[in-house]
């Protein structure tokens, strides 16, 4: 093999990162939307009725917006890695298992690439796996991961941190030596690990990590207050009706949690939940709320209402002011950046308690750290940036490749490991 190859398996998205025997490094030109080519793939796959399996990525995306939301769209499997429940689902009158999920789009993913990735890879994994409470959790959701990379072609499969990764990535460049705070907030989980990195170091190597902490909070935790603060009340939470028999009753709250992730929204198009949202439209005492309550689960809207919420996000990222606008629902909120900020609040703070705790552990003072290295989408929030600087300093901190540097990072770790 020419180049080694490093697989980020994103909660959101995935890229593949390739390193040659002389270091250098280039990401996988993956064919995206309109079959122009891309760096990332959205983790996703799109099941259609009549089609023997799943489009994956973002020939998955473009399909389901072709259908105008026909189909299954499955997304967030990395998030159910952890999980004993999770065994197994039926899609489109088909069983499938999470493994065969995710090997199916690594699959896809190693085909889109259109390179020859042989059969060794090094995969990126999170410090703590999303909803995992103890070690079997943990080795559960490694043992699947293992088994769907197998499955999709690779045979050896080495698993590194995400963030460790990352600090690779950054030490390609350096000309000394540093303690390095790497902060990886990606999707569905924030990690944290503190890596000795420069000149005659290799990230990962005994002695070089000093510690790691990570948290199942992440972009996907900042969407879902968005949804519940803004969005579940302009579609009717908090507002009642008029049942059969003329009493005024209450809009059920729990209609609104699977707002919270877009590809949940199916679970409300099952005929007694319909019916429920038929009788909430009929008896609505403020029908132009429920009305668009009803637009999003018949329309399938979780997509279009979710990149909304993005779109929000990154306005607020550039600015103190933005709106979320969703003009098929006549939907058009302003928000500030003071709000979004007070309803992540918990979010922060919850990150922050990881990042303390990581450092006490260490035994390392705020004032050792010579730079903290942002990356992961959203690490481009201000406050998650504002908190990083508030402990560290605002000149330490850096950031850059915020969607590649762990797929660029896991291809110089599979040279270190691998070569």
């Amino acid at each position: 093999m020419s180049h080694f190859v490093g697989i980020d398996f994103g909660t959101t998205n995935s890229a593949v990162g390739l390193a040659g025997r002389d270091g250098q490094v280039r990401l996988a030109s993956l064919t995206g939307a309109g079959g122009r080519a891309a760096t990332t793939w959205r983790t996703v796959l799109h099941f259609e009725f009549g089609e023997d399996g799943p489009r994956a990525g973002a020939p998955a995306i473009e399909r389901y917006v072709e259908l105008e939301g026909d189909g299954r769209l499955v997304q967030s499997l990395k998030s159910h890695l952890a999980s004993a429940s999770f065994k197994r689902t039926i899609i489109l009158g088909r069983t499938w298992s999470l493994e065969q999920l995710i090997a199916e789009f690594v699959r896809q993913l190693r085909r889109a690439s259109g390179e020859e990735l042989g059969r060794r890879a090094v995969i990126g994994r999170p410090v703590r796996y999303w909803g995992a409470r103890d070690a079997d959790d943990e080795a559960r959701a490694l043992g699947r991961m293992r088994d769907a990379v197998r499955a999709a072609g690779f045979d050896e499969a080495v698993f590194e941190y995400e963030p460790v990764a990352a600090a690779s990535r950054y030490a390609a460049g350096l000309d000394h030596q540093e303690l390095l705070l790497v902060a990886d907030l990606g999707g569905g989980t924030t990690d944290f690990s503190l890596v000795r990195v420069g000149p005659g170091l290799v990230a990962g190597d005994p002695g070089t990590l000093l510690g790691t902490a990570g948290i199942g909070v992440g972009g996907d935790s900042f969407d879902a207050r968005v949804i519940d603060a803004l969005v579940a009340p302009a579609l009717g939470r908090g507002s009642s009706y008029r049942d059969e028999l003329g009493a005024v009753t209450p809009v059920p709250a729990w209609l609104y949690s699977r707002l919270r992730r877009w590809h949940h929204l199916s679970f409300l198009k099952a005929p007694e939940t319909m019916q429920l949202i038929d009788r909430l439209a009929r008896g609505a005492i403020e029908p132009e709320r429920i009305d668009r309550l009803v637009s999003v689960v018949r329309d399938d809207l979780g997509l279009p209402l979710h990149q909304a919420v993005e779109r929000a996000k990154l306005a607020l990222s550039a600015g103190e002011r933005g709106a979320l606008e969703v003009p098929a629902i006549r939907l058009s909120e302003p928000i500030a950046r003071a709000e979004l900020e007070a309803w992540i609040a918990a979010d922060l703070a919850a990150i922050d308690d990881v990042v303390a705790g990581l450092m006490t552990r260490a035994g390392v003072s705020a004032g050792e750290v010579d730079r903290v290295f942002a990356t992961g989408g959203s690490s481009l929030v201000p406050s998650v940036r504002r908190l990083l600087a508030a402990r560290f300093g605002a000149d330490r901190l850096v950031g850059g490749e915020e969607l590649t540097s762990v797929a660029r990072g896991l291809a110089l770790r599979a040279r270190d490991l691998l070569g």
